[in-house]
């Protein structure tokens, strides 16, 4: 969780499916990445936020409707 996509506040989504939001950790609270799986169905394949993650945290998955 280095956060580098934090100050990007998640806009390298095209379709803005990530947000700032706080996570639980063991430890207590801290700020993290969120992933709208609501709106999943909006994904477009691209793959930005898997090449946009340098610690490769993020990974896509294989999403049927």
């Amino acid at each position: 969780m280095c956060e580098k996509c934090l100050d990007q506040d998640g806009k390298f989504c095209p379709k803005n499916l990530f947000y700032k939001d706080d996570v639980k950790r063991v430890d207590g609270k801290e700020v993290g990445i969120r992933y709208k799986f609501s709106e999943i169905s909006k994904c477009q394949g691209c793959l930005k936020c898997e090449l946009s993650c340098p610690d490769g945290a993020i990974k896509h998955v294989k999403y049927e409707a």
